[in-house]
């Protein structure tokens, strides 16, 4: 479903954790004008206005938050932490390949949180991926980087608005933490669904 009708009926949330259209209507896919197989476009992306509604929902809650965000154009207000997330040099587009470096970071900004468990971490935290990474969400995110996140800077019960293929969800199984996650395209809906309890699954064989 859309997380602006969702949200306002959700209660018992702990935390944000989300990965928000960054209104930067990304597109790629281009090749000799025709579109390649891994053309996509990102619902929502037109404008910031998902995203501002997610951030002005945490912020009425006083939630701690973390939304990832293009560096070129950041969400507002104060943040407690920014994070540079290096991507490494197998991924990332940013305009004309001769004059235009690519842009393998995006940013981290993290709101709210108390303090943070385990040592003081860098402001760089480095988690490569590989085109395969992306393959069932073009924007998916590695689970190492979101375990990393929601158990540095959150506990008790996480929300993800923007869920896409499930990365937080699974994250939050891996450290034992109830989850809630809506997603507006239905196929990835699905895969979320699947991963999550995929991995719910594995944590019972584990026990």
């Amino acid at each position: 479903g859309d997380c602006r009708e969702v949200l306002p009926s959700l209660n018992g949330v702990d935390a944000l954790v989300s990965d928000p259209p960054y209104g930067i209507a990304l597109r790629n896919g281009d090749v000799d004008g025709h579109r390649s197989a891994r053309s996509f476009q990102i619902a929502g992306d037109a404008t910031q206005d998902v995203g501002l509604f997610v951030l002005q929902w945490a912020e009425a809650l006083s939630l701690p938050t973390i939304l990832f965000a293009s560096p070129w154009k950041p969400w507002p207000g104060e943040w407690r932490n920014l994070i540079v997330w290096n991507k490494g040099g197998a991924v990332g587009g940013g305009g004309d390949i001769k004059t235009c470096t690519k842009r393998t970071w995006e940013l981290v900004q993290v709101a709210r949180n108390g303090a943070m468990v385990g040592p003081r971490a860098e402001s760089v935290w480095h988690a490569p991926i590989v085109p395969a990474d992306t393959a069932e969400h073009i924007c998916a995110k590695p689970v190492r980087l979101m375990e990393r996140l929601v158990r540095t800077f959150t506990t008790g019960t996480i929300a993800d608005p923007c869920m896409g293929s499930g990365s937080t969800g699974v994250a939050a199984m891996r450290l034992g933490r109830k989850f809630i996650g809506v997603e507006l395209e239905r196929r990835y809906f699905d895969i979320a669904c699947e991963r999550i309890e995929n991995e719910q699954r594995q944590c019972r064989l584990a026990v």
